[in-house]
């Protein structure tokens, strides 16, 4: 899969922010820090994705069970995409392997509050066979 890492992310204040929020998430997930992800997340954000040919969807809750249920993980190989930003809303894409599986996130964000958050999650996820 040939994606491009994120060139600028510092070309404004509010698209740092966001960038800065993703490096929270990747630290967060990566050590298992519900409480961060509480922070890092809005409580009605949703979860959306492909792994596989298989859907899945969750609520934040559940999202942070499976969290908080898994084992310290390896590092996942996190890369910030891109960042695209409109006022007080945006989009971050992040790519990282997990499993054996390359996913593709597309996070929602808002500034709420003059905090930036995660409202939404969507994601794409294959199998990378074992001889790449």
């Amino acid at each position: 899969m040939a994606i491009k890492e994120a060139e600028d992310v510092t070309a404004d204040r509010q698209t740092a922010a966001i960038a800065e929020l993703m490096q929270r998430y990747f630290e967060a997930i990566h050590d298992g820090d519900v409480p961060a992800l509480r922070e890092i997340f809005h409580p009605e954000n949703r979860l959306a994705g492909l792994r596989g040919d298989e859907e899945r969807f969750s609520s934040l809750e559940q999202f942070l069970a499976r969290v908080g249920n898994r084992p310290k993980q390896d590092a996942f190989n996190y890369r910030l995409l891109s960042v695209d930003r409109s006022g007080r809303a945006g989009v971050a894409k992040i790519a990282y392997l997990y499993h054996g599986v390359d996913f593709v996130d597309y996070m929602a964000v808002l500034e709420l509050d003059g905090r930036w958050r995660i409202v939404a999650k969507s994601f794409d996820g294959y199998y990378v066979p074992e001889d790449e």
